[in-house]
């Protein structure tokens, strides 16, 4: 019989785990802000107007354009729609997009979240469908900031179309009494008459469509 020792028990070791490479983010980065300040700026320096010439076609103050072209604050709709109007710019080259004509057969596609983002002293707009010109429409979901009690209701051209998407919202018209909105409400009315709208809950955001023609 051997008188050595009984061999003890080991047990095996274990690799210890890889380093892994930190998994890449699968999130794309958010649509970065659209400003049309610049394309406002170049447009009336092409047809050599001065602010105030562009103030009296437009009917919008000297400031608030000279503000608007450096950058300093970010048009309301209603401001960007007699600027445009003005100026004889279309929505497409406003927003900076790559023009498609409208015509027949046409189709344009927004997946969530890809529209032209714009943000505005009544919320932050995502307008859609935006590299489409010569559209009767301008659809945009907007994400609508509260109502802290100073409103300052415009009206634009055309016909306006609103749905509440989420949330609940306030409309201001002129002559009409307040209408508070949650998601599902819906309203049709003239754009021309002045109106605003804001958060009653955050978020508060909605879809609208404007109709930029009469038929």
């Amino acid at each position: 019989m051997s008188d050595k020792p009984p061999a003890k028990a080991t047990t095996p070791k274990r690799a210890l785990p890889r380093a892994e490479a930190p998994l890449e983010s699968t999130e794309e980065p958010p649509e970065p802000m659209h400003e049309p300040g610049p394309m406002i700026a170049m447009q009336r320096k092409r047809l050599k107007w001065s602010l105030t010439k562009l103030a009296e076609k437009s009917n919008v103050s000297i400031s608030t354009i000279s503000r608007i072209e450096n950058g300093l604050i970010s048009p309301t709709y209603a401001v960007l729609a007699r600027l445009c109007e003005a100026l004889e710019i279309r929505w497409a080259d406003m927003l900076g997009t790559e023009e498609q004509r409208f015509a027949k057969g046409c189709r344009v596609v927004n997946r969530a979240g890809s529209g032209v983002m714009h943000n505005t002293a009544r919320g932050v707009y995502e307008w859609l469908g935006a590299d489409l010109a010569t559209k009767s429409m301008e659809p945009t979901i907007v994400e609508a900031i509260p109502d802290t009690g100073l409103r300052k209701l415009e009206g634009h051209e055309g016909e306006e179309f609103l749905l509440v998407l989420e949330g609940s919202i306030v409309f201001f018209m002129q002559d009409y009494a307040p209408l508070q909105m949650s998601k599902g409400d819906s309203v049709y009315f003239d754009a021309s008459m002045p109106h605003a709208y804001y958060g009653v809950t955050q978020p508060a955001r909605f879809l609208s469509i404007v109709s930029r023609t009469r038929g």
